[in-house]
């Protein structure tokens, strides 16, 4: 009895007052607190339906193949990333050991796994929106300044009203990227800051200091959206706009601004300040996988054996 009290206080001991020191510990950003947390609770959770009480690095390992089997490699990834960090952290106070150090996560490509969208298929997502409700202008300009702008959801919901200026003759929105702390500056098109413009003149709020966008539903009206909510819109107006595609998600409107960019003859250089990658190797990517689209070897060789 006094042994399964033990192993009971272990787990409940590493399950919340543990996570919220290594949360401290870590001083990271709030959305990246949520992120680790629902990570962590993953983990236990699985535990606790196992009556784990202290975990071993082959329940660790037992807990990725599960992983394996409800979620892509690169959502699987992210789950491990956390738990390596909780236990590296936990060996560092020593408190518990690193049962996780050097497990080896899932094998990705280096091509990216969310498509872009072509020249066609942008143009019907911006028609199929019906600018009649203050809603639908809202989604028009939010989805537009991500396909020429190439914003993460992120950025878009951390903007202010206020971060929208204009510097020499030209409307720039200032964000704060992944992984920064600094604005960066980011060029609205003429095109785009039009839909913004009705967007706000319709909206009628003066607070600089107040989301750029902000939600209209009757319960939190005019609070800031969440990532969730972006991703969610983006995605109903994919599918509205017949482009139901499991491959076609928000972030594929970042990858369009991207490829778009340099197939009309844009520098990696130049696309690299575009989506603020701090690594040019990080742009390659969409080069490569522009060539890759590109590359019909595999054709030719089946030409040359069979025809």
């Amino acid at each position: 009895m006094t042994q399964k009290h033990d192993n009971d206080k272990a787990l409940s001991l590493l399950n919340s007052n543990m996570v919220t020191q290594w949360i401290d510990f870590m001083s990271v950003r709030p959305q990246s607190i949520k992120t680790y947390k629902n990570t962590i609770r993953c983990m236990f959770k699985y535990f606790q339906s196992k009556s784990i009480t202290r975990p071993t690095r082959q329940d660790i390992k037992n807990w990725l193949e599960y992983l394996k089997s409800k979620y892509k490699p690169s959502t699987c990834n992210l789950y491990l990333s956390s738990c390596k960090l909780f236990f590296r952290f936990l060996a560092q106070e020593n408190i518990y050991p690193n049962i996780a150090d050097n497990i080896k996560g899932c094998k990705i490509g280096h091509d990216h796994k969310k498509e872009a969208l072509d020249v066609d298929q942008s143009r019907r997502l911006i028609d199929s929106i019906n600018e009649h409700t203050l809603k639908a202008m809202r989604d028009k300009a939010i989805i537009c300044l991500m396909l020429s702008a190439g914003l993460r959801t992120v950025e878009i919901i951390r903007a202010n009203i206020e971060d929208l200026r204009m510097v020499d003759g030209n409307v720039y929105l200032y964000v704060v990227g992944k992984g920064r702390d600094e604005k960066e500056r980011v060029l609205v098109a003429s095109q785009v800051l039009e839909n913004i413009k009705t967007y706000l003149k319709e909206r009628g709020v003066k607070d600089g200091k107040a989301p750029l966008f902000a939600s209209v539903s009757s319960r939190n009206f005019g609070e800031r959206l969440t990532t969730a909510s972006i991703s969610r819109l983006v995605k109903l107006q994919l599918i509205e706009a017949g482009l139901k595609n499991e491959y076609l998600t928000a972030h594929s409107l970042r990858h369009t601004c991207a490829t778009q960019a340099l197939l009309n003859g844009e520098s990696l250089a130049n696309v690299q300040m575009i989506l603020r990658h701090q690594n040019i190797s990080t742009t390659m990517i969409y080069a490569h996988h522009i060539d890759r689209t590109k590359n019909k070897g595999e054709q030719t060789v089946a030409d040359a054996l069979f025809d």
